[in-house]
């Protein structure tokens, strides 16, 4: 994860963010208030096609507060352009908000690859700029990516046009500064303006029509028979009279239904609704527009993933909270103040269990690779910011499951609720059979059911982290003096992916797993938090947590073998090393945190010694002033 930092200045969310090189802004000069002023598409000879809308704020450009070489574009997918196979793409739009000298607008295949066709611009003017090739292309189905070449931009030139609004949730803004590495900003800012300008026949562009959103909810009860509301969008040339959806649910047969309606060119969206549709099994539920005004047509489908279950079968849940937090993120500990606030609240008492990433903002001492792993829940290539938090691992706001902590806490509060109202037929259970002793062994037991007649058709997966509390600092960013870290993670037991669940004929599943505690971890303050979840591996929309539970680690005592030998010798400090008084075989020496330090040179401060001498252990805690 690059270590560079974004600023939206003039989105008051206070969040401190990892993502590029360069700092990245939105025109400072712009208010909020001020009337803007909108590019908008002209009426040309061209069928124009892309991921933004088509009017922009011309006011409102990103730029730089230094120079740099810009390469920027948007990725058009073969499933996006393939109802308009055939056309010719003569050249491409472009909105810029200021002017800009010698531009290459361009065409690929691949991101990084040649041109598949390009032309100069010698200066660009402020609005949309139709850029027509020497030579058309012929639109065929595959990935295109559209965009231009800035060899400067001159620092604190807010140029690069875009549009909150985007057709799809990444690849809409892609930018490379100064030949960096291409990254993808469109969970930050929307849709670059760039568009196809597409030629050919009438009946290329007839007939078109998107699915724009499909509203269910994802949980439904078996049997339930519901009616699915579908937001449709007229995107051809002509008026659109009639339409015919298919749906089909997991593997029973497609259903088709038609339609009649009134949407004329350029209309607003409409909702047709999909009457009487039986929730019989989980599985893909699968939308698409089969027939416009009588014509066959193969639009590009919707698809959502419906999990059924029986209401007399659901048990209690309890939802995990995953907060991403580092030492360095300024805002972090008010963030950590607004959740904590709600977590406090009797309607949530015992319900929401939280653990903490130290990631996110750059990283920490307490930072652990599972935790940067599960970086991915901020969505491929769109970097990563804190503080934020994550329920469940299930998309609540937004197109990735990790969220912003809102300011207001009331929509904290509001997402907790969305949370717990979704049904669940897993436990799960901890046993523990642990020896906290000074070899700091402990071994955990995850168990549960499926309390369905079915059991999941998905693969599921147990995870189970090891928490500290209380561990104080004075390192917190945004923090006056001491800083309390709770929930802290300190090992992902059975690794960042889980243990996959194996069922038995009772629909029972158990799941064990070992770890050494770190010397220097506080085994009485620390708990064990597992829960079963899809895999984190999964499309975003598909990685949720079914249920999780929490408990305090148990603590077992000395055996007397040890004690003896503990007793046996001394450990003081020297000179900015430990000496040992007694016999020993190895000796390991750690701070608090756990850092582990050679024998020499050691800084002031409190040190975990760890020794050992033929199978026997022995651990002192030892102060060099």
């Amino acid at each position: 994860m690059k270590k560079n930092v974004l600023f939206l200045t003039l989105v008051a969310i206070f969040i401190c963010n990892t993502a590029f090189a360069q700092i990245l802004t939105k025109n400072p000069n712009v208010h909020k208030n001020a009337i803007t002023s909108l590019a908008k598409v002209k009426a040309t000879n061209y069928y124009k096609l892309g991921l933004c809308a088509n009017e922009f704020n011309t006011e409102d450009g990103l730029g730089l507060r230094s120079s740099a070489e810009i390469h920027a574009m948007a990725k058009l997918s073969a499933d996006f352009v393939s109802q308009y196979e055939g056309a010719q793409i003569a050249g491409i739009n472009v909105g810029f908000c200021a002017t800009v000298s010698n531009i290459t607008v361009f065409i690929r295949e691949t991101a990084t690859g040649a041109n598949l066709a390009s032309k100069n611009i010698s200066s660009t003017t402020k609005g949309w700029n139709q850029v027509i090739f020497d030579t058309p292309l012929t639109l065929e189905r595959k990935n295109y990516y559209i965009g231009y070449h800035i060899p400067v931009l001159p620092q604190a030139t807010y140029a690069i046009g875009y549009t909150p609004e985007s057709e799809a949730t990444q690849n809409a803004m892609l930018l490379s500064i100064n030949n960096g590495e291409l990254e993808d900003y469109t969970g930050y800012f929307g849709a670059l303006t760039v568009q196809m300008l597409l030629s050919g026949s009438d009946e290329i562009f007839s007939n078109k029509a998107k699915i724009s959103e499909v509203r269910m909810a994802k949980h439904q009860p078996i049997n339930a028979v519901v009616d699915v509301p579908v937001k449709i969008r007229n995107i051809g040339i002509n008026t659109i009279t009639s339409i015919d959806i298919t749906y089909t649910l997991g593997t029973n047969a497609p259903v088709q239904q038609s339609f009649t309606l009134n949407a004329p060119v350029g209309s607003a969206e409409q909702t047709v609704t999909l009457k009487d549709v039986t929730m019989n099994m989980g599985g893909n539920f699968t939308v698409a527009i089969t027939k416009i005004n009588g014509v066959d047509i193969s639009g590009t489908p919707v698809t959502m993933r419906i999990k059924t279950y029986e209401p007399t079968t659901t048990v209690e849940r309890k939802i995990l909270l995953e907060q991403f937090t580092t030492e360095q993120c300024g805002n972090c500990p008010s963030g950590t103040a607004r959740i904590k606030s709600v977590i406090d609240q009797a309607e949530f008492a015992g319900k929401v269990i939280w653990v903490a990433h130290h990631t996110g903002f750059y990283t920490d001492n307490y930072t652990i690779p599972a935790s940067e792993s599960y970086l991915r829940f901020f969505g491929e290539g769109g970097g990563s910011f804190a503080p934020a938090m994550m329920l469940d691992r299930t998309i609540f706001t937004g197109t990735v499951p990790v969220m912003q902590v809102f300011t207001d806490v009331t929509q904290i509060a509001n997402t907790f609720r969305q949370a717990l109202n979704i049904p669940t037929t897993t436990s799960v259970a901890i046993t523990q059979a642990n020896t906290v002793d000074v070899n700091r062994k402990v071994k955990i037991t995850v168990s549960g059911n499926d309390n369905s007649s079915t059991l999941p058709t998905e693969d599921l997966y147990v995870y189970i982290f090891l928490l500290e509390n209380g561990i104080t600092s004075t390192t917190q960013g945004g923090a006056d003096g001491t800083f309390t870290h709770n929930n802290l993670i300190r090992s992902v037991m059975n690794g960042v992916g889980g243990t996959k669940i194996t069922w038995d004929e009772n629909n029972r599943f158990e799941v064990t797993a070992e770890a050494t505690l770190t010397p220097g971890w506080n085994a009485q303050k620390m708990d064990v938090v597992a829960f079963v979840a899809s895999s984190y591996q999964n499309p975003l929309n598909d990685t949720e947590v079914l249920n999780a539970v929490k408990e305090k680690l148990v603590i077992n005592s000395f055996s007397a073998v040890e004690n003896v030998y503990g007793e046996t010798i001394h450990a003081y400090s020297k000179n900015g090393t430990i000496v040992v008084d007694g016999e020993y075989t190895s000796i390991s020496i750690y701070s608090i945190d756990g850092k582990e330090f050679s024998n020499n040179n050691l800084p002031k401060g409190v040190y975990i010694v760890k020794l050992e001498n033929k199978g026997q252990n022995a651990v002192k805690k030892v102060i060099v002033k």
